[in-house]
């Protein structure tokens, strides 16, 4: 019995010492190709996810009305250097606080259009209810919503890998948006409240 737990032991040492040379060889063959044969990673998902998204926004942005340059101007450039000192520190919170400005600007889009949007409404209950209204058409709507998914996404993805040009992405888009929102709420406004002049009876 000694002798044939003698020969099993090495038996069991030789075809262990085989495996671990089998897998140091296809180790070798194919080690520049596990990667790829790998799931992504839960990072790269979520940049795969944002940068979807802003690709929908921009298709969506694309079919937004063309504004007159002094209806719709520029931020000025104290501006733009506050924001691009946010994206260095932290993109994320670039997304985040640009986000917020949107929410603000449909707010006040409701507001001149009648409505008396609550802070529990959110953005997606606004857009929602001013596409069933009519207030705001499928381009607005469409890039409201994909915006709001951008947002939401830098807002519970604590150690999500967003990138300055995503922030950037974002804010571009974020500020079509909202010169159209201002635009459009100046003249439904106007149109619910003319001047004083319009409102004499001849």
């Amino acid at each position: 019995m000694e002798g044939y737990e003698f020969i099993v032991s090495i038996v069991q040492s030789i075809v262990l010492r085989v495996w671990r040379a089998l897998g140091v060889t296809v180790v070798r063959m194919f080690r520049g190709k596990i990667p790829g044969l790998l799931p992504p990673s839960r990072s790269k998902d979520k940049d795969l996810n944002v940068s979807f998204r802003l690709d929908q926004a921009e298709q969506a942005a694309a079919g937004l009305k063309a504004l007159e340059p002094h209806l719709a101007p520029e931020r000025t450039r104290e501006e733009k250097e506050k924001f691009m000192e946010l994206i260095e520190l932290s993109p994320r919170a670039a997304i985040l606080d640009r986000g917020r400005e949107l929410e603000n600007a449909v707010e006040s889009f409701a507001q001149s259009a009648g409505m008396f949007p609550s802070r529990m409404s959110g953005l997606l209950d606004l857009t929602r209810e001013l596409r069933n209204n009519e207030l705001i058409d499928q381009a607005m709507s469409g890039l409201l919503d994909e915006l709001r998914a951008v947002r939401n996404s830098a807002a519970q993805g604590r150690d999500m890998d967003i990138s300055g040009k995503h922030a950037l992405r974002f804010a571009a888009l974020t500020d079509a948006a909202i010169r159209q929102l201002r635009v459009s709420g100046d003249a439904t406004a106007r149109l619910r409240n003319p001047p004083r002049d319009m409102q004499r009876s001849p």
